[in-house]
């Protein structure tokens, strides 16, 4: 991999949930600054170059403050997601519709009338989205269409719609089934996921380690792979 610029800062974008604990944790163990952008109900403990930032990743002025905190390059890192009260793909949705796309929309508009040097914005996407929907298997598609794991699919449908029509600079992993807490190394199976088995699955750990590494090379830039263990 190869690397265009210095260690950047990082504003991070969904810090307290379950895949951007892991991005901030790394991060900041990599050298990273972190400005971590978090709302008025949630918290993260006092950290060396953790610098915590209180609004919402709906409000561009809010992402527009965080961003001035920084100095020199800055990736954005974004890993909300839509929540259900449960893993279960037929739970009650807890996120509005198109929450995410809302946020991709924002973050756009706020880098686009920033005067900080943005490098890229890295947002965690899924297998499934955009033309990698065809490649799920069938029970995956048939799940993603007839249970609360459409409200998601549509909204992640429209965050690549927005990133990819943003004219910026961006990497937008498309993980598989989160199953499983080690690191591991990272299989790239195209950006269609064309490349995939029947039930491929990647530790939230792995996603974390593979966004952080994006930050900081131009390997994956302007690509949406779908990415396995």
């Amino acid at each position: 991999m190869s690397s265009n610029f210095n260690l950047p800062n990082i504003l991070l974008i969904g810090a307290t949930g379950r895949t951007g604990r892991l991005v901030l944790s790394s991060a900041l163990s990599r050298g990273h600054k972190v400005i971590a952008l978090v709302r008025p109900s949630s918290s993260l403990p006092s950290q060396t170059n953790l610098t915590t930032f209180t609004g919402s990743p709906l409000d561009a002025s809010a992402i527009s403050a965080a961003l001035s905190l920084t100095t020199g390059p800055v990736v954005i890192i974004s890993t909300l997601g839509q929540t259900r009260t449960s893993g279960n793909p037929f739970a009650a949705t807890t996120s509005p519709p198109l929450f995410m796309a809302q946020s991709s929309a924002t973050i756009v508009q706020a880098v686009k009338a920033s005067d900080r040097r943005v490098a890229k914005v890295i947002v965690m996407s899924m297998f499934g989205a955009g033309s990698s929907f065809p490649n799920l298997n069938f029970l995956m598609r048939a799940t993603m269409l007839y249970s609360n794991m459409k409200q998601t699919l549509e909204d992640q449908n429209e965050v690549d719609r927005n990133v990819k029509e943003s004219g910026l600079r961006y990497v937008m992993p498309r993980p598989a089934m989160l199953k499983g807490e080690v690191a591991l190394p990272v299989k790239i199976l195209g950006e269609q996921g064309e490349k995939a088995g029947f039930m491929p699955s990647i530790s939230a750990s792995s996603v974390a380690e593979y966004m952080l590494d994006a930050a900081v090379s131009d390997e994956w830039d302007n690509r949406t792979f779908v990415i396995s263990n």
